[in-house]
């Protein structure tokens, strides 16, 4: 990766699995390794986005016993206009990485809700994005 625009940092930081339902540490019985890789405000956007894909290719790629194993990226960081095999990283979270999560999500929230007096379209409606709107409420 000659055009490597990781010329700050890497942050690894080695975690067990969690029954937390949108975490992505959620269902991965061997744990998972969380990588940051950061760059300089300044570096070419052309180049880290090229880093940044080469990495997801590799990470998103990993097996374990033949079967691949259900990467995701945390949340807050930068993941948004990634590509896993032909998909969107959005199509990929919503449709294969927690595809069962969001479903089982979407039923806490309700219950929730329910003995709280609001629903989940109230709910969306209030605190949603766009993001969030394409992932887990379309």
């Amino acid at each position: 990766m000659a055009d490597a625009q990781c010329v700050l940092t890497l942050e690894l930081r080695i975690m067990g699995g969690s029954d937390m339902t949108m975490a992505p540490q959620c269902g991965n019985d061997y744990g998972i390794a969380s990588v940051d890789v950061l760059t300089v405000p300044n570096a070419a956007p052309e180049e880290w986005e090229g880093f940044k894909q080469k990495m997801a290719d590799i990470w998103m790629g990993y097996e374990v016993d033949g079967a691949q194993l259900n990467a995701r990226p945390y949340w807050a960081k930068e993941w948004q206009g990634l590509k896993v095999g032909d998909k969107s990283m959005e199509q990929h979270m919503k449709e294969t990485a927690y595809k069962d999560e969001i479903v089982r999500f979407k039923e806490q929230l309700a219950e929730i809700g329910s003995s709280q007096g609001w629903t989940l379209d109230e709910l969306r409606n209030r605190f949603s994005n766009k993001l969030w709107d394409e992932i887990v409420y379309s």
